[in-house]
């Protein structure tokens, strides 16, 4: 009896991992200070080129933040050695100014869609950079920083 239930256990702990996740990571920015300068890479790999991939941007800020919305830069550099560079603005408060992601304590956590149905075109090492993009050059409130990329649907 105690075999089965843990056999189950473990059948519905697989069942509840994320479907189709092939990257899930964050980087922590030191002292929660962000200059324009600092530029988290983060590798993945693409062994399928058949399908879609939808990307997020994992973000953790303190609540103290002083901005309403956030720029990044998105540089995915491919196997080739050939970048392709995406300015991005990700709005992170509603008409009033209060937080749209989680928030927890003095924190507040984002899960924003970052490129929906991107396609590539060969299968190989990937590199994301992504680089805070304000007018500001070191802005004040981002803990941590990440990247989570999805398979999607095939391409037909």
């Amino acid at each position: 009896m105690k075999k089965c239930l843990f056999v189950l256990f473990l059948v519905l702990l697989y069942s509840c991992s994320e479907k189709g996740k092939i990257v899930d990571q964050m980087i922590d920015i030191p002292e929660a200070k962000w200059s324009y300068d600092q530029i988290p890479e983060l590798p993945f790999t693409i062994d399928n080129k058949g399908i879609y991939y939808d990307f997020f941007l994992k973000l953790r800020m303190q609540k103290s933040y002083p901005y309403e919305n956030l720029y990044l830069l998105a540089r995915v550099k491919g196997p080739d050695g050939k970048f392709v560079v995406q300015r991005i603005n990700f709005t992170l408060t509603d008409e009033m100014g209060k937080p749209l992601g989680r928030s927890s304590g003095s924190s507040v956590d984002y899960e924003l869609p970052m490129f929906k149905n991107r396609k590539f075109p060969s299968v190989g090492e990937y590199t994301i950079s992504i680089e805070q993009n304000m007018r500001d050059s070191l802005i004040n409130g981002i803990e941590s920083i990440g990247l989570k990329i999805k398979q999607g649907d095939p391409i037909f």
